[in-house]
């Protein structure tokens, strides 16, 4: 980069230009108009953005996180998700949050295991639903116990259990939740950052 030879050549074309006695040097001016408008434009982003994200709060989506240990080896205390919310209906093996409206008066994260209809039997650490034993590998222990359970799960209802079966109070000891007070279900872990995953 030469800069004297660039400002020799801006001046140099600045000679080119025919002067007239009455010619005067422009002034450039400050317009407080526009700032005034870069202001209130920014204020308005702002305020859509904001608003953009507590719709989706309130009705799509929103962040959670994980207290406890009772859905160990898959989510663990601390963790930070996000719950999906918008028009979403329970399926086996969902992850949900649901909140303090039920026997233990906390806020809940536990798998699906029965919705309405649904035959339920547990029985010396196995899971039969509908006459069907559940093949469970995402339970933290294998070998587990709890209290043995025969139910027909009803209408508008869940069958919940943690998958740290061994330290997870749950629907063997609470009965049955009303799907009316699901949070949501966990779709993505976003941290820690070394295990963001996706729950299908």
């Amino acid at each position: 980069m030469q800069p004297d030879e660039k400002e020799t050549a801006v001046s140099a074309a600045a000679d080119d230009v025919p002067q007239t006695p009455d010619a005067q040097p422009e002034q450039e001016s400050a317009h407080p108009d526009h700032k005034i408008t870069g202001v209130l434009s920014w204020i308005m982003t702002m305020g859509i953005t904001v608003a953009a994200v507590l719709l989706v709060c309130t009705f799509i989506a929103r962040p959670g996180r994980v207290i406890g240990n009772s859905m160990q080896n898959t989510c663990h205390d601390g963790d930070f998700v996000i719950l999906w919310e918008l028009n979403y209906q329970p399926q086996h093996g969902d992850i949900v949050v649901v909140n303090s409206n039920n026997a233990l008066g906390d806020n809940l994260i536990k798998r699906v295991i029965g919705v309405g209809g649904d035959h339920i039997v547990v029985s010396n650490g196995v899971v039969i639903r509908n006459g069907q034993r559940l093949q469970e590998s995402y339970v933290k222990e294998q070998t587990w116990s709890g209290p043995n359970v025969d139910i027909t799960v009803p209408k508008g209802q869940m069958f919940l259990m943690g998958d740290n079966r061994n330290h997870s109070a749950d629907s063997r000891y609470i009965g049955t939740v009303s799907d009316n007070i699901i949070v949501g279900k966990v779709t993505v872990r976003l941290f820690p950052f070394n295990a963001i995953r996706t729950f299908q």
